[in-house]
């Protein structure tokens, strides 16, 4: 049976104990009921007990039948190492149209959030918040000791691979506006994603002229990652730099206008690149088809392999998770795998 036992300066409930059903026996670690009200927290202890019971009865997984989806974006926001920006705004938006529904049944939470957000969305942006809930399901799944939980990924072409001949990288950089051009400089020769670059600083926290690096605080699997500054690039952030008096802080990057780029992963609904038009006018003046700006990436991961760096370093290089990742950039060209064949005696 559980007891109750004051303790403290505000003299609140604490509750401890043991729970049994026949020979089945359950151990309730002491836990503060929160009040000093007697008879609130003897209710509270009548609750927990009979919650124990039930588990001891039905198993764990009676857990589910009293949880909601939203109890599980809050195991998830707490875990120990929380979620990126942008996974936290999609956990936002899921929340407010999905946290209400039972944990019991997440099959039918997932298939009502496609229903009511997903129609319009891309197989891949479907897919990004489909891992996200299961993600989340999962850690708080492993908290009360429930098996793990799998949605039915979404089938998307994640292999397009596109890259360009060195005259045409140059034509098309050389053809964005003056305000672009160093930007598409550093797509083309360090491969960052749009936004880890469009948001870099000046500085320690960013790109350092001085030690000739560029530090990525924020990147999209929430690992940072240092990497130096390509000669190129190099060329053309230098005079930038010194044009604007070595600053240490402020954005490296600035529109038109003068002003940094919109960070789009704090936007609650996700916008579209903020390069885009720049990058068609630029694509069409240097006549460039069937390029986007994302396929600068695949651009620069795809000339690292063909110009000999092996996959775990463009792994580290690029920012991926897992080798599954670039193991697609593996058979871009061959030409450049005849230098290791003749090395075999």
């Amino acid at each position: 049976m559980l007891t109750m036992r004051r303790r403290g300066k505000a003299h609140k409930w604490y509750i401890r104990g043991i729970v049994a059903y026949g020979e089945r026996i359950a151990d309730v670690p002491e836990f503060c009921s929160g009040t000093s009200d007697k008879a609130a927290a003897s209710h509270l202890m009548a609750e927990r007990e009979r919650e124990v019971r039930e588990a001891l009865i039905f198993g764990p997984r009676v857990v589910l039948t009293r949880s909601v989806i939203a109890d599980a974006f809050e195991a998830y926001l707490t875990k120990p190492k929380p979620p990126n920006s942008t996974d936290v705004v999609r956990i936002g938006v899921m929340n407010e149209r999905i946290g209400t529904m039972s944990l019991g049944d997440p099959k039918a939470a997932w298939h009502a959030f496609r229903e009511s957000y997903l129609t319009r969305h891309a197989p891949a942006g479907q897919d990004r918040y489909r891992s996200l809930l299961q993600a989340a399901i999962n850690v708080y799944n492993e908290r009360h000791d429930l098996p793990p939980f799998k949605l039915k990924a979404i089938p998307f072409d994640n292999q397009r691979i596109r890259f360009l001949s060195h005259a045409d990288r140059d034509k098309l950089i050389a053809s964005y506006s003056k305000h672009v051009q160093p930007i598409a400089t550093m797509f083309a020769f360090q491969g960052p994603r749009t936004q880890e670059a469009l948001q870099l600083p000046w500085g320690a926290g960013g790109v350092d002229m001085g030690r000739g690096t560029i530090f990525f605080s924020r990147t999209k699997t929430g690992n940072p990652r240092t990497v130096e500054i390509h000669p190129r690039l190099d060329a053309v952030l230098r005079p930038l730099w010194l044009e604007r008096g070595k600053p240490q802080e402020g954005h490296v990057f600035l529109s038109s206008r003068g002003k940094p780029y919109t960070d789009t992963r704090d936007l609650k609904v996700q916008g579209g690149n903020p390069l885009q038009t720049a990058h068609e006018n630029a694509c069409r003046r240097a006549g460039i088809v069937d390029f986007t700006v994302h396929d600068w990436r695949h651009h620069w991961a795809s000339h690292c392999v063909m110009a000999g760096v092996d996959l775990v370093t463009l792994m580290r290089l690029g920012g991926w998770k897992s080798l599954r990742m670039v193991q697609r950039y593996a058979a871009v060209d061959t030409n450049h795998m005849n230098e290791a064949v003749r090395k075999l005696r």
